[in-house]
C-alpha cells in the first residue's frame, strides 16, 4: 500500500516553488509498478479531478511528485473584487472582498498501479495555495508562517513592505486607493478583528474604529470551514477606500496618519501595524500611483509625485494603391489621391513616472519589476471609470542602490499602456 514518506509541511503558502511529495510503499516493487498520484480542487471526486500522474520509482523504492509543475498558474491575484467587475484597487462598497481566484484547495492523493490493476488515492494530503513564488535561493521549503497571524513580529499582511519595529509604513494621500491582502484562517491566524486609530501631527489619538472580520464587513468568519475564497481577503486600507465606508477623515481634518494594527480576541497583538502617512500631493500637477501583484499573493502601491511625461509612438504597415477608376467609363484620377496607403496602424502610449523615492520605496520597486500584473492609476479626468489601466513595464533594468548613506533618489520608470490606441 502507497503512502506519503513527506510532503510539504505548510498548510498555507505560494504555488510557485518546489512542493515535493515523496512516495513509499510496502508492495513488492517491479518493472511494471507505477505510483500514481492524483491531483484534485476543493474535493476528491471524479468532477474535481485535475490529473493523474505515473510516476516511476527510483533505485530507492521512493516516487517523487512536485504538485507546483501542476498548479502554480491555477493561483492569481484578485484584480476585481468578489461577485463583481468592479476594480478591486477602488472598491468602496465594504471594508473587505473575499477572493475570487487567488486561493485554492489541493489535494494530493497516491495510489499504485501494479501492471494490471490501479489503487488510487491510499492516502491525500491537503494544502491551500495562493499567487506567488519563492527563489531557489531561499532554500528548499522555505517557511511562509511569517504571514500567519500569530504574534506582533508577524508580518501577516501580504506585502512585499518590510517593517520597522513591527510597523509598516506607507505614504499616501487623501485620493489614494488600494488593497493589502491577508490570509483568514483560524487554524493559522488568531487575528479577529482591526482597531484602527486615527492621530494628528502632534501625535494626538482622535479616533479609534473597530473592525470585525465578519460576513457583515465583506469578509467570513476566521473560524468558517468553507468557501475556501473567504480564506483570502483584502482590505481596502487605502485613505480613497476606507474614507468611503467610514467618515474618519471628515470627522478628523487634521489628522496626519493613522494606524490599522490586526488583533485576536480577547485583544492582544497578532501581526504587524500598518501605518498610512498623510502625504499631500503637489500642487503644480497631479499624482500617479503604480500598481502591482507581489511575490507573496496581494497588491503592492507606489505614489510618483513627480511631473509624468507622456509619449504617443505609432507603428504602420502600408500598401501601394493603384491610382485611378478603372471601372468607369472613362479612365481618370485627382491630384489628391492617396496611392501610399495605411493598412495596419496603431499607436502606444508611454509615461515616463517620475518622483523622488526613499531607499525602502526604491527597494520595494523591484518588486514591481519582477511582477506579471502592472498597473497605472492616472488621474480621473484623463480615462474614464476608475483611472486605473493596464501597463508593461519598459524600464528593462534599475540599480538598487542597498547599501547607501542617501535617504532619497530621483527616480524615473517608464512604463506602457497595454491597450493598444486603435486609429
Amino acid at each position: 500500500m502507497a503512502n506519503f514518506a513527506s510532503n510539504p509541511s505548510a498548510t498555507f503558502t505560494v504555488a510557485d516553488q518546489h512542493l515535493i511529495y515523496q512516495a513509499e510503499t510496502g508492495t513488492t516493487i517491479d518493472d511494471n509498478f507505477r505510483f500514481v498520484y492524483t491531483v484534485y480542487q476543493d474535493s476528491v471526486s471524479s468532477s474535481n479531478l485535475l490529473g493523474k500522474f505515473y510516476i516511476t520509482a527510483n533505485t530507492n523504492e521512493y516516487g517523487f511528485f512536485n504538485l507546483s509543475e501542476v498548479v502554480r498558474d491555477l493561483c492569481a491575484v484578485d484584480v476585481k473584487e468578489e461577485g463583481s467587475n468592479n476594480l478591486i484597487h477602488s472598491f468602496t462598497s465594504n471594508y473587505f472582498t473575499r477572493s475570487n481566484d487567488n486561493i485554492k484547495k489541493f489535494i494530493v492523493g497516491i495510489g499504485e498501479w501494479n501492471g494490471t490493476t490501479e489503487t488510487l488515492d491510499q492516502a491525500t494530503s491537503t494544502i491551500h495555495l495562493i499567487d506567488g513564488h519563492f527563489q531557489i535561493s531561499d532554500g528548499f521549503e522555505p517557511s511562509f508562517s511569517d504571514y500567519y497571524g500569530t504574534a506582533s513580529g508577524r508580518t501577516f499582511w501580504l506585502t512585499n513592505r518590510r517593517d520597522v519595529s513591527n510597523t509598516i509604513t506607507i505614504d499616501a494621500s487623501i485620493e489614494d486607493q488600494g488593497v493589502v491582502a491577508f490570509l483568514n484562517r483560524s487554524t493559522i491566524s488568531d487575528v479577529e478583528d482591526f482597531v484602527v486609530k486615527v492621530y494628528n501631527s502632534s501625535d494626538t489619538l482622535l479616533d479609534t474604529v473597530d473592525i470585525a472580520i465578519n460576513t457583515a464587513n465583506g469578509a467570513q468568519l476566521p473560524s468558517a470551514s468553507t468557501p475556501t475564497k473567504g480564506f483570502l481577503c483584502y482590505f481596502g486600507i487605502y485613505p480613497g477606500n476606507i474614507a468611503e465606508i467610514d467618515d474618519i477623515f471628515n470627522n478628523n481634518p487634521t489628522w496626519e496618519y493613522y494606524e490599522v494594527t490586526p488583533f485576536s480576541s480577547p485583544p492582544s497583538q497578532k501581526g504587524n501595524t500598518i501605518r498610512i502617512n498623510n502625504k499631500c500631493s503637489p500642487a503644480k500637477q497631479d499624482s500617479v500611483q503604480l500598481g502591482w501583484t507581489n511575490s507573496v499573493g496581494g497588491w503592492d502601491y507606489l505614489r510618483f509625485d513627480g511631473k509624468k511625461q507622456k509619449t504617443v509612438s505609432r507603428e504602420e504597415k502600408t500598401y501601394r494603391k493603384l491610382v485611378g477608376d478603372y471601372a468607369g467609363n472613362a479612365f481618370t484620377f485627382q491630384d489628391f489621391d492617396r496611392e501610399i496607403t495605411p493598412y495596419q496602424l496603431e499607436a502606444k502610449e508611454t509615461y515616463q513616472l517620475n518622483s523622488i523615492l526613499t531607499i525602502e520605496e526604491v527597494t520595494l520597486l523591484q518588486y514591481c519589476m519582477r511582477s506579471k500584473n502592472v498597473m497605472l492609476r492616472l488621474p480621473l479626468d484623463a480615462k474614464l471609470t476608475s483611472g486605473w489601466v493596464p501597463v508593461t513595464i519598459q524600464t528593462n533594468s534599475m540599480q538598487i542602490e542597498e547599501e547607501t548613506v542617501s535617504k532619497v533618489f530621483i527616480t524615473s520608470f517608464n512604463v506602457e499602456l497595454a491597450q493598444p490606441i486603435r486609429c
